[in-house]
């Protein structure tokens, strides 16, 4: 048994597609072997390289040098894209392997495998120590990808994509790159701009158009393209007007600056033909810079992505471009004394609002790409929606007629509400995804969040805004920290939060005033807090009126879940119910057992039903919560809906009156499926009991004899 160690350079190469073939068309699967071998072995042997073995479809070979194996890898794929039968996928790794009887074994091997497996059809992907070793060759290009954790191999390993020189695309005299937008006219529908140098050094803009791309095609039906030039900005290619040899500017629906502490230099080629080129473009383009969304609010189609916390100047010379009005997305890891990009591998450690997630940020982005393609084609359609003009109140009723299953003795009629509008006031830096988290959660129970930008730099711009914003409002939102805030610049001891609430605090005092003033402290008490912070939070304390509430919430959603009852709890009654003994709910996936449970309970006592269907739940909770106090027993019963019993349970305790509803409540679900074992609510005024169905009706029975 021969034996040797060294370092050599293991390329695996595998069809792309293979197996499915070979399911369909078995002669045809042993074809492209038969092609593969003409096409790899000469090569292999041309470079040096030893032709260890076949693996089904695939190949492995070694390599006395890095360069050797790559050189090979991009000559074989040429090869195959000549041949046009077949893709392949190529993986390279160098490393120490161990050579027996004409075999190899080791680490090395396992990496070269896992990378091929990776790689895209026609893609080389190699490893870090590959990458090293051919960054002098001038016609070989590599490209960060991504670092990933590779089965059984116990640290991380960063990608890269190898790509010779030879294969640069180049624009031809009357083309352009072969892009395509969802929309005529337009050369992509995401353009990426950025500064080269914040890609240099870890690959950060890459790797982030990678994970863009993946969200969006799991956020939208369409297939958006993204233009992302990975050259230097001296060497980007312009674009070229249809048979004209003349450059002009991309044309893209929506444009994304990657916001570094260097991208706003007034010097560069990305601002001037990019930034401001873009600009240009789309105030003579069909849409305009702003683009109207389907909830009424308006939103810039350019989006910018703040890797680094930048300078005040910076904020001042972006504001003053895009007309006052900017909202970044921000992927910057916040820590003391640190000021550099958010990375996916963050997202392992531990999150805090200080240091939000990677993965929720490129969600964020996606879904503000998605309204503002939607905007985009209802415009390219000629749409033009009715749109609700805000006014600030806090509600509009509109009777209806609604048809449910609720007992025909029960008369009916529907709230349509306004979405009412809150003032989220801005924050002190650290708590900015804490705000923008908590914009999308006010959004989804059913409030239409001001302002919709970032806080302006400039003093004068901040007091006109928050005075226009404000005045639109119902209620406001102040959100506190250890930080007391960016402070005035003619005025050092007033932040802006702090105007802010003495703002809202001005319109309680209006007569006959109804504005609500909501202030949550982060319950996060190991912060620090700083001392003029902890003035603000006293003077708070100490000056709490009416319509004022200071809340330790614990999360984001019991805070607006409180801010909710407090908001509807002048809602008019709507419809006239009868007084009953026991008002009976439940979801329409349980309809045949809790029929059979209510026939039994209607032999001894009045009873009034409700059946929720999947349409309309708010709907529902509202004519349960006026109902309710016209029982003498609410019942929710579930047996399958347990996942829709507790939320609506929950939500109505609160609407009653919590611990001081007029009216007890009874939470009862089956024993069977064993899951409902772990389902309850515990609060005052509710009974909350798992039991076999047989025992429900009497059961019910005795909790109306205890609590009557």
């Amino acid at each position: 048994m021969i034996q040797s160690r060294q370092l050599a350079a293991i390329m695996f190469t595998d069809i792309v597609g293979y197996t499915a073939l070979m399911g369909n068309n078995e002669q045809k699967a042993f074809e492209l072997l038969r092609k593969n071998r003409e096409i790899q072995k000469p090569i292999i042997e041309e470079f040096g390289g030893q032709w260890i073995k076949e693996l089904g479809d695939g190949v492995m070979a070694s390599f006395p040098t890095v360069s050797d194996a790559v050189y090979a890898a991009i000559k074989i794929q040429q090869a195959c894209l000549v041949s046009n039968d077949f893709l392949l996928r190529i993986g390279i790794h160098q490393g120490e392997v161990v050579f027996e009887n004409g075999d190899i074994f080791g680490d090395a091997v396992n990496i070269a495998s896992r990378l091929q497996a990776l790689a895209p059809p026609a893609g080389i992907f190699v490893s870090e120590s590959v990458h090293r070793n051919i960054s002098n060759k001038n016609d070989i290009r590599s490209e960060f990808i991504r670092v990933e954790n590779l089965r059984n191999v116990k640290d991380p390993v960063p990608i890269y994509n190898i790509q010779s020189a030879k294969e640069e695309k180049t624009p031809k005299a009357g083309g352009k790159p072969l892009l395509k937008s969802i929309l005529p006219d337009f050369d992509c529908d995401i353009y990426i701009s950025y500064r080269f140098n914040d890609n240099k050094y870890d690959g950060w803009v890459t790797e982030f158009v990678n994970k863009l791309a993946q969200e969006l095609s799991a956020t939208l039906k369409d297939k958006l393209s993204i233009y992302f030039d990975k050259n230097p900005e001296e060497d980007r290619k312009p674009f070229y007007a249809e048979n004209s040899l003349i450059p002009r500017q991309i044309r893209s629906l929506i444009f994304i600056p990657i916001i570094s502490q260097t991208y706003c230099d007034t010097n560069s080629l990305v601002w001037n033909e990019e930034f401001k080129g873009f600009q240009t473009g789309a105030k003579s383009d069909p849409f305009g810079p702003n683009i109207k969304l389907a909830a009424g609010n308006t939103a810039s189609r350019i989006i910018p992505v703040k890797i680094h916390d930048i300078d005040p100047d910076d904020i001042k010379l972006l504001e003053t471009e895009l007309s006052g009005g900017m909202r970044s997305i921000d992927f910057i890891y916040r820590e003391d004394g640190v000021n550099r990009p958010l990375h996916p591998a963050d997202d392992e450690k531990f999150a805090t609002p200080l240091r939000p997630l990677y993965r929720n940020q490129v969600n964020k982005l996606a879904n503000i790409v998605k309204d503002i393609i939607s905007g985009i084609k209802l415009l390219g359609k000629g749409v033009t929606e009715e749109r609700v003009t805000y006014q600030p109140m806090a509600r509009q009723i509109v009777p209806q007629v609604f048809s449910t299953s609720v007992s025909p003795a029960i008369k009916v009629q529907v709230i349509d509400r306004q979405r009412p509008n809150i003032y989220l006031a801005w924050t002190s830096g650290d708590l900015k995804e804490s705000r923008e988290e908590m914009a999308i959660i006010l959004n989804k129970a059913g409030f239409n969040v001001l302002p919709s930008i970032d806080c302006p730099a400039d003093d004068d711009t901040f007091k006109i805004k928050v005075a226009e914003e404000i005045k639109k409002c119902v209620c406001s939102l102040h959100m506190l920290s250890g930080e007391f805030g960016r402070r005035f610049e003619s005025d050092d001891d007033i932040s802006f939060p702090n105007y802010q609430f003495m703002e809202a605090k001005k319109r309680i005092s209006e007569p006959g005033s109804n504005f609500n003033i909501f202030v949550w402290l982060d319950p996060d008490n190991s912060k620090t807090v700083k001392p003029a912070q902890q003035n603000f939070i006293k003077y708070i304390r100490n000056n709490i009126t009416r319509n004022m509430m200071f809340s330790n919430s614990q999360g984001p959603m019991q805070l607006v879940d409180d801010i909710r009852v407090v908001m509807m709890k002048q809602d008019t009654k709507v419809y006239n119910s009868k007084d009953t003994d026991i008002f009976f709910i439940f979801n329409q996936q349980d309809e045949a057992d809790a029929r059979q449970i209510i026939d039994a309970i209607s032999l001894e006592f009045p009873v009034e039903t409700m059946n929720i269907l999947p349409e309309g739940e708010d709907s529902y909770r509202e004519m349960s919560s006026q109902q309710i106090p016209k029982s003498k027993l609410a019942v929710v019963y579930f047996k399958y809906a347990a996942d829709w019993a507790l939320p609506f349970i929950k939500q109505i305790w609160k609407q009653v009156g919590g611990a001081s509803s007029p009216t007890p409540m009874f939470l009862v679900g089956e024993d069977d499926p064993r899951t409902n074992l772990a389902r309850n609510f515990k609060a005052p005024r509710v009974i909350s009991i798992i039991m076999p169905k047989e025992t429900i009706p009497d059961e019910v029975k005795k909790v109306y004899s205890e609590v009557v």
